[in-house]
């Protein structure tokens, strides 16, 4: 193995400053689009190349000087038994290297390891997990991401190594293990909100992901699983305490008013001001409108915009009560019926519904970003034939969550480069 005055460095400068040179040669020949094209593409693998090189002559050089060191046990701090030389392969994002370094044993308690045991623990740089678990989550499929990164990063690495990958950091979003949310600071407005997605298994067809969503002035948080309301509830009530909700000021929660989640938020989350999302009610309003005046006919638009209006601008109590007295006007009976029904939903869930005044005190009426999460989580996990493993879902779609919540400081994905 070469010394650490000898990590071939010079080598390095010889050959990059040989490679520039040919590169410059080449500048007369540069005569339209493709000469440009083929100059772009030298460029970026000889660039990797070198790079390459120049970080397995770093690697090697730094096993070479700990080396000794590496000798102790670091189980009963014997001194271990030198076993030979033996490579030890890394997959980074410039393409995969391998370093050498001695295989030791200790003879009093039989651990054994290599040299480089502390800078390769294992096949793959962290840098190249993040990248590829960036590719595997932002991309509708494995496969598509595998193309990216054999096409972007000039690294090969196969569609079943990034799902296993995603799932690896999947689970630790779903075990709540990722660096801590952003907390809310004292005093300030906490936003919540729940629904779900629908995703295709393998063994149970269609099944619902429910996620969560909290926001505040200084970050967002959430996640997605799939498993049943006893055990939802509980993680978003964790995940609530998690982004410190007991600091909070205003506490509010949106949502579609399904039933599970009113008696959820009653129980478990008391101190929070139930919303009903306004455009969830308004579509409750529009097929009212339909059933009186037949689908598509534009006065069932006029019909259902006027009550969607007064809706927000008087609130479901108001509402209720002019639909009450509305209903009376209509002389078919299944007419009335509809008024009346709709006028039940809207006494239903009134003290959720008082628009006016959430909205003089400041107060979001919308739960647009939770639908907007919940897209973003059914984009990647419902792609044309997707099927998936019921294991594999809560990982993917925690992971996902994260991503889509804040894509730049997912600590999920380790270091990433910034674009800057």
């Amino acid at each position: 193995m070469e010394s650490t005055n000898g990590i071939g460095l010079e080598r390095i400068v010889t050959e990059f400053t040989a490679w520039v040179t040919s590169l410059a040669t080449r500048v007369a020949d540069l005569k339209n689009e493709q000469d440009v094209q083929t100059l772009e593409m030298d460029l970026r693998d000889g660039g990797r190349r070198i790079l390459l090189n120049l970080m397995q002559t770093l690697l090697q050089a730094a096993v070479n000087q700990q080396m000794e060191q590496t000798r102790i046990c670091p189980k009963c701090e014997a001194r271990r038994r030198h076993q030979g030389v033996r490579p030890r392969k890394l997959l980074s994002s410039f393409g995969s290297l391998t370093v050498n370094g001695i295989y030791w044993r200790c003879p009093d308690c039989g651990e054994c390891g290599h040299a480089a045991d502390s800078l390769l623990a294992e096949s793959m740089s962290k840098l190249m997990q993040g990248l590829v678990s960036l590719l595997g989550v932002s991309l509708c499929s494995f496969d598509k991401a595998e193309l990216v990164a054999r096409r972007i990063l000039g690294v090969p690495v196969d569609d079943n190594t990034i799902r296993r990958l995603c799932m690896k950091e999947g689970w630790v979003a779903v075990q709540q293990q990722d660096a801590p949310p952003v907390p809310v600071k004292a005093g300030e407005e906490l936003v919540g909100s729940c629904d779900g997605t629908s995703v295709n298994t393998r063994e149970t067809s269609w099944r619902e992901v429910k996620a969560y969503r909290f926001e505040h002035t200084g970050g967002k948080f959430g996640g997605a699983y799939l498993e049943k309301v006893e055990q939802f509830v509980p993680r978003m009530v964790e995940a609530a305490e998690r982004v410190g909700a007991a600091a909070a000021g205003r506490l509010l929660f949106l949502s579609d008013m399904a039933t599970w989640i009113i008696l959820a938020v009653a129980a478990h989350l008391p101190k929070w001001k139930h919303i009903a999302d306004y455009w969830h009610a308004c579509q409750h309003v529009y097929p009212a409108a339909e059933l009186l005046y037949g689908k598509g006919d534009p006065q069932a638009r006029k019909w259902g915009g006027y009550w969607c209006r007064r809706l927000r601008q008087y609130g479901a109590a108001v509402v209720e009560d002019k639909l009450c007295k509305l209903a009376l006007y209509y002389t078919d009976l299944t007419d009335q019926r509809v008024v009346l029904d709709l006028a039940a939903f809207l006494r239903k869930h009134g003290q959720r519904m008082d628009y006016p005044a959430y909205e003089q005190q400041g107060c979001t009426i919308s739960s647009g970003p939770m639908e907007s999460f919940c897209k973003q989580i059914g984009q990647r996990m419902k792609g044309p034939g997707m099927r998936w493993a019921v294991k594999n879902v809560s990982p993917m779609a925690s992971l996902v969550s994260r991503w889509s919540l804040d894509p730049e400081n997912c600590s999920l994905f380790g270091a990433v480069p910034s674009a800057n």
